[in-house]
């Protein structure tokens, strides 16, 4: 699993990350069905030399599932270190985990897969991390006007996490277009406005644990068992 390897040689940890790098590419292009020899071939390493390092499809999304989180994270604490303008700061966050394509990834592995990685604890702390910084951002644009006052963290990471499956790949400049336009209406969608109400009542990240329980989503990880006292 990863995480659990002996530390390796730098030979062995440079050929590990570029497989990563490309199955993320791959996946996000192709989608997780992608050939493994097709992304031996992106990563410039031999298919013995893949599945040396991961020895079937479940662990290597896997281990590109929690690369994702990981840079996620870094990226999280840059955008709220960095950018004074709360409402920014959170696009950023927003922009950088649709492109990291995270409900794609963890949709595409096994139940018993996905358990294993949600499971992990290095995934639990970074997963917090990000939907910590992303609530306190959300709550900061709220307080200055930016974002609409009727919405929560789920009702974020839901769209984005439906939007990111759904999204046509970005191989071309037409699947481009189609990615940044889509974004920027969902961003729209979130700034404050005159326009028409929301139904119902802001969506917490409590009512994404019940769907996910309900099978309804896999994204950012596993059921917090009801304590909520690491993101608020």
């Amino acid at each position: 699993m990863p995480g659990s390897h002996e530390p390796l040689r730098a030979d062995a940890r440079r050929n590990r990350e570029q497989i990563i790098d490309a199955a993320r590419r791959l996946f996000a292009q192709v989608g997780p069905d992608v050939p493994m020899d097709e992304i031996a071939r992106a990563a410039g390493v031999g298919v013995g030399t893949l599945y040396r390092r991961f020895p079937d499809r479940d662990e290597l999304i896997m281990a590109v599932s929690l690369d994702n989180f990981t840079r996620l994270a870094d990226l999280a604490r840059h955008a709220e270190e960095s950018e004074p303008d709360a409402a920014a700061a959170l696009v950023s966050l927003l922009r950088s985990a649709f492109e990291l394509r995270l409900g794609t990834t963890m949709n595409a592995v096994s139940a018993r897969a996905r358990e294993a990685v949600t499971d992990a604890i290095a995934v639990v702390e970074q997963r917090d991390l990000v939907i910590a910084v992303a609530r306190r951002l959300l709550g900061r644009a709220q307080e200055s006007g930016a974002i609409r006052p009727d919405i929560d963290i789920g009702d974020t990471l839901m769209a984005l996490l439906l939007m990111s499956r759904f999204v046509p790949p970005s191989t071309d400049d037409l699947g481009e277009m189609v990615s940044r336009r889509l974004f920027a209406l969902m961003m729209d969608g979130l700034r404050a406005t005159s326009g028409v109400p929301l139904p119902g009542r802001p969506v917490d990240r409590q009512d994404i644990e019940e769907l996910r329980r309900r099978g309804s989503f896999a994204g950012f990880g596993k059921p917090d068992r009801g304590d909520s006292s690491a993101v608020r």
